[in-house]
């Protein structure tokens, strides 16, 4: 009887055992909940670019941190980024004389419009070479008391190319300087020159702009067109005739210096007396 107890007993927990395995190795029904949470959908990364290198160096100039809102650059000109500075053009200076008989009217380059290589200008042989007998406004204002004569100014700076370079070859000529020397008192006068001027008991003075300046007597001769170089022509009263701005060539300077020390300023055009203008030195 107890042997048979014990087999039953053994039965019952094999019977126990067996069914313990199967339920952990059966699948889950389709119509089963899962108690875990769904993966998120990774949202997309959107990046904008990098400002360009001139755009942040003006945000750290003037504090702007929102690059899409500043206005792209415009172009002026060929190969020019942002605004472009327009340089001024260079005009040679035409002077008006309202009521005189004939003017004369040339346009001839400025120190404004020297190149770097200007045209050379063939040499002169010494026995075509001459030398002004230059001399300042106020030596030239002592002479006139004793012989009256008409006073030629050659206006100048220190820095004009133009102004040395016809120091260098017209006012070396022999017949420009010869006639120059014979019919007027030739004047050096520095447009930029700091010293007082006294002119018929008018005294003019220099006036300080920028970091530069400029003679009031400079500006009265050149009717307040200061170009350089520019020839002034003063009469035997020292009334001004003309002046005439822009470089010129010893041929060119001699017929000028013919026209108004001959005083066919007065009565001939200048096209006139230019075209039938023949050296008295040659």
């Amino acid at each position: 009887m107890k042997l048979v107890i014990r087999v039953l007993a053994i039965i019952g927990l094999s019977a126990l055992a067996l069914g313990s395995v199967w339920s952990q190795t059966t699948p889950r029904t389709k119509t089963e909940k899962t108690s875990q949470a769904p993966a998120a959908t990774p949202k997309p990364r959107i990046t904008t670019p990098p400002p360009r290198s001139a755009d942040r160096a003006a945000d750290r100039s003037t504090g702007n941190t929102n690059s899409a809102s500043r206005p792209a650059n415009t172009t002026t000109g060929s190969g020019n980024t942002g605004t472009t500075r327009l340089m001024p053009s260079v005009t040679s200076l035409r002077n008006s004389n309202a009521g005189r008989p004939a003017t004369y009217t040339n346009q001839g380059a400025t120190a404004k419009s020297v190149p770097k290589n200007p045209k050379k200008v063939a040499a002169l042989k010494p026995s075509e070479k001459g030398q002004v007998n230059w001399m300042t406004i106020e030596q030239a204002l002592e002479k006139c008391k004793v012989e009256k004569r008409k006073i030629f100014v050659d206006v100048y700076t220190d820095w004009c190319g133009w102004c040395k370079h016809m120091d260098s070859t017209t006012f070396i000529d022999a017949s420009v300087a010869k006639y120059l020397n014979e019919h007027y008192y030739a004047v050096k006068f520095n447009a930029e020159q700091t010293q007082d001027v006294v002119i018929k008991d008018k005294t003019y003075h220099f006036k300080k702009t920028g970091s530069r300046g400029h003679h009031e007597l400079a500006a009265y001769w050149l009717n307040n067109r200061l170009s350089y170089p520019t020839v002034v022509f003063l009469d035997e009263s020292q009334q001004l005739i003309q002046p005439v701005p822009g470089y010129q060539d010893a041929t060119k300077m001699e017929a000028i210096i013919n026209y108004f020390g001959s005083d066919n300023h007065k009565k001939t055009p200048w096209e006139t007396y230019e075209k039938n203008f023949v050296s008295p030195q040659k």
